[in-house]
């Protein structure tokens, strides 16, 4: 994998992994924009390349952080502490993010990242093991090799997933023995969408998004992420959100959204209360979702407050046919197709 001519150390075992598994790789995502398509598999073997059994002495592990998109987003009223009540349908999707923490000399808490504009002390994934070095009462560093593949401020949660990867790695490489609970309520003290990735593939938020309840939908199969090339700021779209930009899901269907048993029944439910103000805050998102409506894709829908479209689809080959008619006639927007709903990855124990 290759991000704007560098390839990391744990970029070229990932890659070297995924090769013995047979993964079938059709791009990804590098600093900038993502590719046209891919497709990921994730389950890779502990004993690949040689890593270790958890059994044994660990002084580096790794996992995947899978993105996310909501197929429904209620935004409520406004809460005393400033961040408004929503109601969320999530599901996870299989473009991920790739987080290996390693033990380092010293009581240090460092990243590496592939993109150099996130390797400050600012990235979440160094609020997350601080947060757990604090609470485990742990006096070890680690470093955190971050390859970034989930575009940034994008909609698709890769900074929480991120985060939420690194309590998991950091959980088994100092032994702090924390249980998933626990670990997630650390997460929420990161932000409000780190618990939610304890409880993938799929799961219903409520409160500023920090409860979680995990839950199992009927459907699965492929989505075409496509994207405006821009970032786009949660913080103002909050702002720009009106009440008037929508009505909530109606009363029973949550249910239906997770009876549904096809991509065209499902599109027909999804909703986000957010688009309006999206579209407010960040021009290059509403042209883009513009396009893909004269496109011939009416359900065509934006995931969270970022910059992502996405549409639904049953069939791999339904999907990537889109992506090519989006990349002809799309205006310069760029496209990937993965699987959903998915989950976390196996972590990976190793040996150096």
């Amino acid at each position: 994998m290759i991000y704007d001519g560098y390839r990391s150390r744990s970029a070229l075992r990932w890659e070297a992994a995924t090769k013995l598994k047979g993964a079938v790789r059709l791009g990804l995502v590098g600093r900038h924009a993502p590719s046209e398509l891919c497709f990921v598999e994730d389950s890779i073997h502990p004993m690949t390349l040689g890593v270790s059994s958890k059994s044994q002495v660990k002084s580096a592990v790794s996992a995947s952080a899978p993105g996310k998109i909501n197929l429904t987003l209620d935004v409520r009223n406004q809460r005393p502490d400033g961040f408004h009540e929503i109601r969320s349908l999530v599901i996870g999707v299989d473009l991920r993010d790739r987080v290996r923490c390693i033990v380092h000399p010293k009581s240090q808490i460092t990243v590496a990242c592939t993109d150099p504009n996130l390797n400050g002390q600012d990235n979440l994934v160094v609020t997350a093991a601080t947060k757990l070095a604090q609470g485990a009462d742990h006096s070890g560093g680690v470093t955190i090799e971050l390859d970034k593949r989930i575009p940034v401020a994008s909609g698709l949660g890769g900074g929480s997933s991120d985060a939420a990867a690194t309590l998991r790695l950091c959980n088994e490489l100092w032994d702090a023995n924390l249980s998933r609970e626990e670990l997630a309520t650390l997460g929420a003290q990161i932000g409000s969408d780190v618990p939610l990735f304890f409880s993938l593939p799929s799961a219903l938020l409520s409160g500023r998004g920090e409860e979680v309840e995990a839950v199992t939908l009927r459907w699965s199969g492929w989505v075409l992420l496509v994207f405006a090339n821009c970032q786009v700021s949660t913080r103002e779209v909050y702002r720009a959100w009106r009440p008037s930009d929508g009505l909530g899901l109606p009363a029973g269907e949550e249910a239906g959204l997770m009876e549904a048993g096809s991509a065209d029944e499902l599109s027909a439910l999804l909703r986000n209360q957010l688009a309006p103000a999206i579209f407010r805050v960040s021009p290059d998102v509403a042209r883009a979702h513009q396009a893909l409506k004269r496109l011939g894709f009416p359900s065509i829908r934006v995931s969270g407050a970022g910059s992502a479209l996405y549409l639904l689809f049953d069939e791999q080959q339904a999907a990537m046919e889109a992506a090519q008619r989006v990349k002809r006639q799309g205006d310069g927007l760029t496209t990937m197709v993965v699987a959903a709903p998915a989950g976390e990855s196996t972590i990976l124990y190793e040996e150096l």
